[in-house]
């Protein structure tokens, strides 16, 4: 987590422009690998923690979710946390009502979330369009 608090700038510059990272005189390999790393790191502690299907849908859904949402990176990290505490929580919450899997209740509520998000997404972008 410090080297991601230190390196923030460098990341984000290296992540969406990799050239210009190069031409600011950055080590791009060095920033490269050691995202990979940390998210090589993050897949395996989510792996042991939570199982393949949750992991893969905290991964892409929350992601997904805030980018629908939102378009600076800083407000789409939180709202990817934001969407990842409550999605779980509430898929926790009522799979004990439900007596069924946590894990496939939260993955349940993360589509339930995009499907939403999405939805209203292209009904404002079809409102826009049409006024237009």
């Amino acid at each position: 987590m410090l080297f991601i608090a230190v390196k923030w700038k460098d990341l984000v510059l290296q992540t969406f422009d990799a050239v210009q990272a190069k031409a600011s005189g950055l080590n791009v390999r060095l920033l490269h690998y050691g995202l990979l790393c940390f998210l090589a790191l993050t897949i395996v502690a989510a792996l042991k923690a939570v199982w393949i299907i949750l992991s893969v849908s905290l991964l892409i859904a929350t992601g997904a979710i805030a980018f629908l949402i939102t378009r600076k990176f800083w407000s789409m990290m939180l709202a990817s946390v934001a969407i990842a505490i409550t999605g779980g929580f509430l898929g926790v919450y009522v799979s004990f009502f439900l007596d069924s899997s946590p894990g496939a209740t939260i993955v349940l509520f993360f589509t339930l979330m995009f499907a939403a998000v999405f939805f209203i997404n292209g009904l404002r972008n079809y409102r826009l369009r049409c006024a237009a």
